[in-house]
């Protein structure tokens, strides 16, 4: 069923003032779990379009395979509501489905994915905790018109929050919070119409991280990272995968990435680079850094590095260092001292993989759960929220959600 297909089964109806968060889904059944079936995943068989699948307090050793278009999957308390795979393999929700949305729940201990979506149209996470799963937290991939909103994740091998492989990719992040992760935020060969912002990255090994890794997919162009507070990523207990290793101790780094806008966030205590463009498989270009405080970063505040590309530009941003010296007046120029740096990490790093077990990190504390988490579903699209009108929304615009 293509996107259009399920919008008119689930029936959905804008109401009232306001873009995206007043769009809810009329005619739908909620089905309780345990009420109305025994586990998540029967609730979610038994879900049609546009249904709410309302899951009560308790600890779910399941992993849910959800397939059905347009469904919403809910708990009643997010910190209550835990799916706990056990350090078993798997996903913990695996979402093959347009417009499906995952909300007010938590998911640890699974060998695979936290919350993952691959190849859809249209998806929403809000208000989810991910932690110690043994790859991504919350993921999506190949997919499009989507949302990661007032979520946590924290304890994972590679990104905390991931979106890759697709373009345009019409995606936000928005009010949410990465640490001890291998990478705070991951977008390998993201593209278009995709920003990241009002979001915390710390104490992850790296903060984050647009990249382009290999020739399979066009290079990593055009997405906005804006008003992030990118903190202290250095976290050597964190766990990591291999590849991850030369970014280690950076805040921003765009990694074969080109025409992006890194603009207003606060970027500080880095012992390499605080915001830093590098060549990867790509020379990056067309990138604008701009209106950025970064501050106490070892080898440089701002970086490019050799071989760079054509039309990077450093612009009105507060630092101390910058490599080459002169960058702010002339960005055309990339220092080989950047990617030695990079070199160098590699090697620091070791092999196997550097890091911690991504089984015995941080548990978090608890965090803010919906207000009213019976409250109809809304439509998962890129626009739709439960927090820009302040009717469900604990998050805090500039500085994520604890």
């Amino acid at each position: 069923m293509d996107r259009r297909s399920f919008l008119a089964a689930a029936g959905v109806a804008a109401v009232g003032a306001g873009v995206g968060t007043s769009t809810l889904q009329r005619g739908f059944r909620t089905i309780g779990v345990p009420r109305d079936a025994d586990s998540i995943q029967a609730g979610v068989d038994a879900a049609s379009p546009g249904d709410l699948v309302l899951v009560d307090a308790g600890t779910y050793d399941e992993n849910v395979v959800v397939s059905t278009p347009g469904v919403t999957l809910r708990g009643v308390d997010r910190n209550a509501v835990v799916l706990d795979g056990d350090f078993d393999p798997g996903n913990g929700v695996d979402v093959a489905a347009d417009g499906v949305a995952v909300e007010n729940l938590t998911v640890r201990r699974f060998q695979g994915t936290g919350v993952y979506w691959h190849g859809v149209a249209g998806f929403r996470g809000s208000y989810l905790t991910a932690y110690n799963n043994g790859y991504y937290g919350i993921y999506a991939t190949g997919s499009s018109d989507g949302r990661f909103e007032y979520s946590y994740a924290s304890g994972h091998p590679d990104a905390g929050f991931y979106l890759g492989r697709h373009r345009p990719y019409d995606a936000t992040v928005a009010n949410v919070v990465a640490e001890h992760n291998a990478v705070g935020y991951s977008g390998t060969s993201t593209g278009g119409r995709l920003t990241v912002r009002d979001s915390i990255f710390r104490h992850n090994r790296t903060g984050v991280l647009p990249n382009t890794l290999d020739t399979t997919d066009p290079p990593q162009r055009a997405s906005r990272f804006v008003g992030n507070v990118v903190s202290e990523n250095d976290d050597e207990d964190a766990p990591a995968l291999r590849y991850v290793a030369p970014t280690f101790g950076m805040g921003v780094v765009l990694w074969g990435a080109s025409d992006n806008v890194v603009a207003d966030n606060r970027v500080d205590g880095h012992p390499n680079f605080g915001i830093v463009a590098d060549h990867n498989v790509v020379a990056p270009s067309g990138n604008e850094v701009r209106n950025n405080v970064v501050r106490g970063s070892g080898e440089a505040d701002l970086a490019l590095g050799a071989p760079a590309g054509e039309g990077n530009r450093f612009a009105g941003n507060q630092f101390a260092t910058s490599a080459p010296s002169g960058l702010r007046a002339d960005a055309s120029d990339g220092s080989r001292r950047v990617a030695a740096v990079f070199e160098r990490q590699a090697v620091a790093q070791g092999d196997p993989a550097p890091g911690g077990d991504w089984r015995d990190q941080p548990e978090p504390d608890p965090k803010p759960t919906m207000r009213d988490p019976g409250a109809p579903p809304r439509i998962a699209d890129r626009a739709t929220s439960w927090g820009d009108d302040g009717e469900n929304g604990d998050g805090e615009p500039g500085g994520g959600t604890e």
